[in-house]
């Protein structure tokens, strides 16, 4: 549908409404110069609950702004190009609403996609990003790089579905640029003798927050950003149990703590009780990723490390630790699925080879 007056009591708002139910805001005011202008300041959708009223606290700003000679907001500014890093911020501002791993997209972001923030989304090409798959395969793991470049793809997405920007492909969809090949099979483990040396270590340390980090994910299994984002609230003394909430595969389960596990808690509970997180950084913040100094310690430890190729030890590495650990105790492989959290019995089949296989021993035993 065209543009129209939105209405009477919201003099100078202008509507769009499409046929999938999404509404587009406009602004109608006179620019620095004078000129009658008309820009595009939200959008309406499903996820994005911004309003007249909002369109309209944006107009009074504007026309604030420009009798008071201040500069307007980027939004209303005019500009030859769409940054890759312009819309980013947008896709961050609806992320904190939306998703509970917004941080980590930031942090992926700042750190493997900071190299296209002042590109024009427009030029980027899919060779763009097969340039950046191939530079990082050579020092990530082939499942990272994938989580890369699909944080790309949705981010570049989501300019495009907001009319952020007009009449732009995304260099990331159809297949324009192949993920890479990820191997589901079992990764290296740690030996009891190898974490127990990991953890004396680092229980000697001054920054303790390593030690606590590492006994919670090796005892219990759970993703670095479980332990991270754990609240006091998540914990339940009175049945010893945890509760992670909303985990990478969207759904909730709870651990049960072990003694060792307990004893850790507590003993946070008694440095940390007056903080939300229950690992908080010195700052007070979540922490979205393992202090670099534990993987360099970690790679002095373990003789060899950094030549281990797939199989070397890193933060992951705990998580699979404690799979690899209860498949070797006998543990039930729908167990192990339900302790990590899976999504998919395939997920948790690569640790099978680790359990004794009972249906074998039971057929030798028919003695034919």
């Amino acid at each position: 549908m065209a543009i129209k007056k939105a209405s009477s009591k919201y003099p100078g708002i202008y509507i769009n409404e499409y046929k999938n139910g999404n509404t587009a805001y406009y602004i109608n005011y006179r620019a620095e110069n004078g000129k009658p202008t008309l820009k595009k300041v939200g959008l309406k959708t499903k996820q994005s609950n911004f309003t007249i009223k909002d369109a309209y606290d944006k107009l009074i700003e504007a026309k604030h702004l420009i009798r008071t000679n201040e500069e307007l907001p980027k939004l209303l500014q005019s500009k030859k190009k769409v940054s890759f890093d312009d819309i980013f911020k947008e896709y961050e501002k609806w992320a904190k609403n939306n998703k509970k791993s917004h941080s980590e997209d930031t942090g992926v972001y700042n750190n493997h996609l900071i190299q296209f923030a002042n590109k024009d989304i427009k030029s980027l090409k899919p060779h763009d990003f097969e340039e950046l798959k191939q530079q990082k395969l050579k020092i990530l793991k082939p499942r990272t790089v994938e989580n890369i470049l699909a944080l790309a793809r949705h981010i570049i997405n989501f300019a495009i579905n907001n009319e952020l920007v007009k009449n732009c492909a995304n260099p990331l969809s159809n297949g324009k640029v192949r993920m890479p090949t990820v191997d589901n099979k079992m990764l290296g483990f740690l030996t009891k003798e190898e974490a127990k040396l990991i953890l004396d270590t680092f229980k000697a340390y001054e920054n303790k927050r390593l030690y606590q980090l590492t006994a919670l994910m090796l005892f219990t299994g759970a993703r670095f950003i479980e332990i991270a984002s754990l609240e006091w609230g998540n914990i339940n003394f009175k049945t010893n149990l945890i509760y992670f909430k909303k985990t990478k595969n969207g759904n909730d389960r709870y651990i049960k703590m072990t003694k060792r596990v307990l004893k850790v808690i507590k003993k946070l509970k008694k440095e940390m009780n007056d903080t939300k997180l229950i690992i908080p950084t010195s700052t007070g913040t979540k922490y979205i990723q393992m202090p670099k100094q534990w993987q360099n310690k970690v790679d002095i430890l373990i003789k060899n490390n950094v030549n281990l190729g797939r199989n070397r030890i890193t933060t992951h590495s705990l998580r699979h630790t404690h799979a690899s650990w209860l498949a070797q105790a006998k543990v039930d492989i729908l167990f192990i699925k339900e302790q990590l959290g899976h999504k998919k019995i395939e997920t948790t089949m690569r640790y099978a080879h680790l359990i004794e296989n009972k249906r074998h021993k039971a057929t030798l035993k028919l003695g034919f």
